[in-house]
């Protein structure tokens, strides 16, 4: 008995003093000495590099509204659910923020995104009574009451995560602040005019998003038989603004006939004929993005013929 209650005694004691993280609140300030609180339920938390981000961030004084919530990735998926990034719940004027520890550019896209809802929840859209619906401007630039009427998007999650007018602002949001890939794949990213609309509903915008990293040129080359009836596509994205495309292509057989087409979603659209004499051509266009993109060759003969592409994207450099 006492050997039991010797065993039972020493388990209570590991228990007690094993390393499970306390609930800890910390705060800090924005640069206009607003609060911003941190509740840390993780070990070896560095506050100061998310209270960096949202100081560089677009907000107001509803930061001081939002708790945001650091845990381990294990209490992330219990508290968000399993494919979670992050989340956003509570009341407007006691908001919380769930974000797992870390300092990786998914984690930082995260904090963007999540604070969007945040500021969806305190900017209002007389038009769209009912939340979330974004801000003013931005709604009206997206054109998210017709998208409403014509049934393409939700203030909800019915029609899918992608459809949900809140996921559309805070990715445009994140958008603002940090050169990633656009996650609502129907929609094209936020076009300059619709960034602009954004801008004018918030505070201390930051000038232009920052580049995840410094990316060498990227190269994408194919080859090989070109029929009539199946085109060859090269789809593609750019992340920010200041992109250049140059699409090459080159028919082997003078009596090939193709034509060469680069067009994006940001409207731009250039198409070149190759055939007979002129073998090769390329298109070369600059001040891209961000934008999809598609580099299409396609058949416009009956002779089949072999073909080479490539699709080359680099950034601009900065004009001083």
């Amino acid at each position: 008995m006492r050997r039991r209650l010797a065993l039972l005694l020493t388990v209570l004691a590991a228990l007690i003093g094993s390393p499970v993280a306390a609930a800890e609140l910390r705060t800090s300030t924005d640069r206009e000495g607003r609060t911003i609180t941190f509740d840390v339920q993780a070990e070896q938390v560095d506050v100061e590099w998310y209270a960096e981000l949202l100081r560089n961030a677009a907000h107001g004084a509803e930061i001081e509204r939002v708790t945001f919530r650091i845990v381990t990735p294990e209490a992330l998926r219990e508290i968000c659910g399993g494919q979670a990034l992050g989340c956003y719940g509570g009341r407007k004027e006691a908001a919380r923020i769930v974000l797992p520890i870390g300092n990786s550019p998914t984690l930082i896209h995260t904090v963007f995104h999540e604070y969007g809802h945040h500021l969806d929840a305190w900017r209002g859209v007389a038009v769209i009574e009912r939340e979330p619906n974004g801000s003013a401007s931005w709604a009206a630039a997206r054109g998210i009451p017709e998208l409403l009427a014509a049934g393409k998007v939700a203030h909800n999650y019915s029609l899918g995560w992608e459809r949900a007018i809140g996921e559309i602002f805070a990715e445009d949001y994140a958008q603002l602040h940090q050169e990633t890939p656009f996650k609502i794949s129907w929609l094209a990213p936020p076009s300059e005019a619709t960034r602009a609309a954004l801008r004018s509903d918030l505070e201390n915008v930051p000038v232009t998003p920052t580049p995840v990293e410094n990316r060498p040129p990227v190269t994408i080359a194919k080859n090989g038989i070109l029929r009539s009836g199946t085109p060859i596509v090269v789809p593609f994205e750019l992340l920010g603004p200041g992109r250049r495309v140059t699409f090459s292509a080159t028919l082997a057989a003078k009596t090939a006939r193709a034509r060469m087409e680069l067009r994006c979603t940001d409207g731009r659209s250039v198409t070149r004929l190759l055939g007979g004499a002129r073998r090769a051509a390329t298109i070369d266009i600059g001040e891209l993005g961000p934008a999809r993109c598609t580099a299409t060759l396609r058949s416009t003969g009956k002779v089949a013929g072999r073909y080479s592409t490539r699709v080359r994207l680099a950034v601009e450099p900065a004009v001083a």
